[in-house]
């Protein structure tokens, strides 16, 4: 048996009471900011940080303002400068080759197939060619390629997989959640995502080093 989606990709579910409660609670004390904290008070900020890395199985978790800074951080804390090649896929939302403009960069386009995701023969191609060591991931419409079968690629080139997730959180390929294969796992939490924050992004990670730099930069 199918299921189908009744509902609205467009209209939002109501804020529910114990989040409205949550946000009240914090404006009450007038300390909005993560670091403001009073004691050995934990900010609500690091309570959502280890709640999604508990969640999605990673060690690491840094929130941020919205998915595309979180991509943004992600390319600068991997090391991508300006003129260098990043390898995405063609089929994608702005602020994903946005975030690869931001930081200087030049996107190489890799084609995808008709089940809307990367097309693994095109990736090869485009690896061999290309001078890129990153590829940014996009799992578009949720849709998951066969990530074994990419990260055997990648790890073989040494081209670092960012994933970027804004369509998949809470997706899986062979059981193992989107975000998890890559160096960096990238989400948003804009209001039309699976979380509603109204704007707003999480970095996930299992590499220290890598999210010391995502912190400092």
């Amino acid at each position: 048996m199918t299921d189908v989606f009744k509902g609205s990709f467009t209209q939002q579910e109501p804020i529910p009471e114990e989040g409205i409660e949550a946000a009240i609670r914090v404006m009450k004390s007038g300390r909005l900011h993560r670091y403001n904290t009073v004691g050995d008070e934990i900010a609500e900020a690091a309570l959502l940080e280890e709640e999604f890395a508990q969640t999605m199985g990673a060690k690491y978790c840094l929130a941020v303002a919205s998915g595309g800074y979180a991509i943004t951080t992600a390319l600068r804390a991997t090391g991508v400068g300006h003129g260098d090649q990043v390898l995405t896929n063609a089929f994608t939302l702005a602020p994903v080759p946005g975030a690869i403009a931001s930081v200087g960069a030049k996107p190489v386009y890799v084609g995808v197939n008709d089940g809307l995701v990367i097309d693994l023969i095109d990736l090869r191609a485009k690896i061999a060619k290309a001078t890129a060591k990153v590829l940014l991931l996009s799992h578009m419409r949720g849709h998951i390629c066969d990530m074994n079968e990419l990260m055997s690629i990648c790890g073989a080139a040494g081209v670092t997989v960012i994933e970027d997730c804004a369509h998949t959180m809470g997706a899986t390929w062979q059981t193992v959640p989107s975000g998890r294969f890559g160096l960096f796992g990238c989400y948003s939490t804009q209001t039309y995502k699976h979380i509603n924050s109204g704007e707003g992004g999480l970095l996930i990670t299992d590499d220290a080093q890598a999210m010391a730099r995502a912190i400092m930069l």
